[in-house]
């Protein structure tokens, strides 16, 4: 994929699989690195991104999210100076459930877990706020949408994060439901043309 130098861009991407199964386990704050598979992902990706000069690098400074963005970097030829680690893209921290399976989760919290399913409550036990998580991304995501002036960035995160990022930028209302099942080493443009529009979701090598 290419870049329309004319246009504005972010490019979303999903940190790899770890060796905490990011693909079965709830990992927020829990900061666990890359596995093998994980590195594989990230690099296979790389060719989605041939021939665009980013701007910046911009990653949660979780160490999953940031070894994907310097990964990316070196094979993407992005300078190191490039690259910037933005607090505000963290994942959610879903506090004492952190690293369990939604089975363990729904055994040792059998009322909390119903709720959630039902749409219900605003955090994770000990976790959170969901409020404050969005408030929090949706500001990075505007300063970062802001910043596309000055050329494409590429911002390598979580799940929570790119979701949010997308629902911010294309003004999802805050109680419509999405389908924003963003996918672990995928990539995720946004261009902008008047308004932030979804120019591919969810692209995998």
């Amino acid at each position: 994929m290419t870049s329309d130098q004319s246009a504005r861009r972010l490019w979303l991407v999903r940190h790899g699989e770890t060796e905490g199964q990011s693909s079965i386990r709830y990992h927020g704050s829990n900061d666990v690195p890359l596995s093998a598979v994980g590195r594989a992902q990230i690099g296979a990706i790389a060719p989605l991104l041939a021939g665009v000069e980013f701007a910046r690098v911009v990653h949660s400074p979780l160490v999953r999210a940031a070894e994907s963005a310097h990964i990316l970097a070196q094979l993407c030829q992005v300078p190191r100076e490039r690259l910037v680690a933005e607090a505000r893209l963290r994942e959610i921290s879903f506090g004492v459930c952190e690293g369990m399976t939604a089975d363990e989760i729904a055994a040792a919290f059998p009322e909390f877990w119903r709720a959630h399913q039902a749409g219900m409550g605003d955090c994770f036990p000990e976790g959170e706020l969901r409020s404050a998580f969005v408030q929090r991304v949706h500001a990075a995501a505007h300063e970062l949408a802001a910043a596309t002036a000055a050329g494409d960035i590429l911002v390598v995160s979580h799940r929570g994060t790119v979701r949010q990022t997308l629902r911010a930028l294309l003004r999802v209302p805050a109680l419509q439901q999405d389908e924003f099942g963003v996918a672990l080493g995928s990539v995720t443009t946004l261009r902008h043309e008047g308004d932030w529009r979804l120019e591919a979701f969810g692209l995998l090598p």
